[in-house]
């Protein structure tokens, strides 16, 4: 069971880590396993002005830089 759970943590840093790589941009799913958190948080946190700044782009799609997400994490987010 244990080792189950490393895998798929292991998978999530993976997939976060194969975006970052080709990419500074991060989809809600790529920003919230980067966050530890869930897309329906960052959802949430859309919904209420808070969280880690944003853009959307085409005027559909939500990104995440990773400094935005970074800057977020040290507290340095001003919206």
């Amino acid at each position: 069971m244990q080792s189950d759970s490393i895998a798929l943590i292991e998978d999530a840093l993976r997939r976060v880590l194969d975006t970052h790589k080709t990419s500074p941009w991060l989809d809600s799913k790529a920003a919230a396993l980067y966050l530890g958190t869930t897309p329906g948080t960052m959802k949430v946190w859309r919904s209420r002005g808070e969280g880690p700044r944003y853009h959307i782009i085409q005027q559909k799609l939500v990104r995440y830089h990773v400094d935005d997400l970074d800057a977020f994490v040290r507290g340095e987010v001003a919206r």
